[in-house]
């Protein structure tokens, strides 16, 4: 199977694929007997259609799990997206040429051998106007015909955050806020969800454990077990407010924040979100972040 100095292409299963864009983010290709589904299309520096067609035939959905630009922005390499209808703004808003212009100056800094391959002028003058939006709920069932999908929604990333999981095969299509990559919560509240919403999420997934075995996220390695979401719980209710004073700040081309770690989770937050989840200001040595 052919993939691309952009896009790598990786069969799982018999009816699972990966594209894994520019080594980052993973899209994942789930083909039934009727329909393919691609769940997440990254910053969509080339049209990976061509590269899903290898794989199948099939009339293809096309579903993200969220807003965000390394999750979306591809969009507009399609006529139609499924997306839950509180991020639909977050698509929308992320599609400018100052963001994109960010986005692949980065790019190019981290992996300049791709300076000439992607086609800047195409990606910065692309829009995601055109793409017809349809929107998902939480307990909403998408059948590709022997492939079952149940929409399951976690706000906390983002409002609008959904998963999918195929209680068949155990597979949970995690997004972003389930992962060993890092989860960021710097933003303010009218972008991300409380710490609160995002606990409570979590707290939803683990009581449903025994539906799913393996966690696919949109990051990093894959799959990752329960043990991803528990490592999460406990920081978040317990660990965090007893050591995020060792934190270190960090500083990305979307925003800054501090970084928090703990076993396999890592955490990219504000001290406005810290506070508001710990119920009182946070003071730092030297200056914030």
């Amino acid at each position: 199977m052919e993939s691309t100095p952009i896009n790598e292409v990786r069969r799982i299963d018999d009816d699972l694929y990966v594209i894994t864009e520019t080594e980052s983010v993973h899209c994942y290709v789930l083909v039934g007997r009727e329909r393919a589904l691609v769940f997440d299309i990254g910053y969509g520096y080339e049209d990976i259609r061509p590269l899903v067609h290898q794989i199948t035939s099939l009339p293809l959905m096309l579903v993200v799990s969220h807003g965000d630009p390394d999750h979306a922005l591809g969009c507009g390499w399609f006529d139609e997206v499924w997306v839950h209808p509180l991020d639909w703004g977050k698509v929308l808003a992320n599609d400018t040429y100052d963001l994109r212009k960010r986005a692949i100056d980065y790019r190019l800094h981290k992996m300049p051998q791709l300076k000439g391959v992607i086609d800047e002028t195409a990606f910065l003058s692309r829009r995601i106007v055109g793409t017809r939006p349809h929107f998902l709920y939480a307990g909403d069932i998408i059948e590709l015909g022997g492939v079952t999908l149940e929409v399951i929604h976690t706000p906390g990333h983002s409002y609008g955050h959904i998963m999918l999981l195929d209680a068949k095969h155990g597979r949970l299509f995690s997004g972003d806020q389930v992962t060993v990559h890092n989860v960021w919560y710097f933003n303010s509240s009218d972008e991300q969800a409380p710490f609160a919403q995002a606990v409570q999420s979590l707290r939803s997934l683990l009581a449903r454990r025994q539906e799913y075995s393996s966690i696919y996220p949109a990051h990093d390695i894959f799959p990752v077990g329960h043990e991803v979401i528990e490592d999460q719980l406990y920081c978040f209710e317990h660990e965090l407010a007893e050591t995020y004073m060792d934190d270190v700040p960090f500083i990305s081309f979307i925003g800054s924040g501090y970084q928090h770690r703990y076993r396999t989770c890592e955490l990219i937050y504000s001290d406005d979100r810290l506070a508001e989840w710990l119920g009182h200001s946070i003071e730092r040595l030297g200056a914030g972040a």
